[in-house]
């Protein structure tokens, strides 16, 4: 199944001397598509979010790579208690998003 608003990039990297592949996956659409007009998630400054559970199979290598997901940063720091004001709408909104990616292919592990 083809998504149009997946932005998923593969990052090649040499760490402590050897190999580490990974995807950072931009959940910015799916933050917009659940937030309501209000809160404004899924854009301005992002950052790599600490959720790393996720793997995706590299048709590359044959190999399930990590996912990072790279997020809106109001919607992180609210995840982590730093704007309460709005904790509740991004924890709702985040958990939406990450049920949207295992219904995607992304595979928790």
């Amino acid at each position: 199944m083809i998504y149009d608003d997946i932005n998923v990039t593969k990052r090649e990297t040499i760490t402590n001397g050897e190999k580490y592949d990974f995807f950072i996956y931009d959940m910015l659409s799916l933050e917009k598509q659940y937030s309501d007009k209000d809160n404004k998630f899924g854009k301005g400054d992002t950052v790599i979010s600490k959720v790393k559970d996720f793997k995706m199979l590299d048709e590359e290598t044959g190999e399930m790579l990590e996912v990072k997901l790279r997020c809106s940063k109001k919607i992180d720091d609210a995840m982590e208690n730093l704007d309460p004001s709005v904790s509740g709408a991004s924890k709702k909104i985040f958990k939406k998003c990450l049920k949207e990616l295992e219904n995607r292919g992304l595979v928790r592990g």
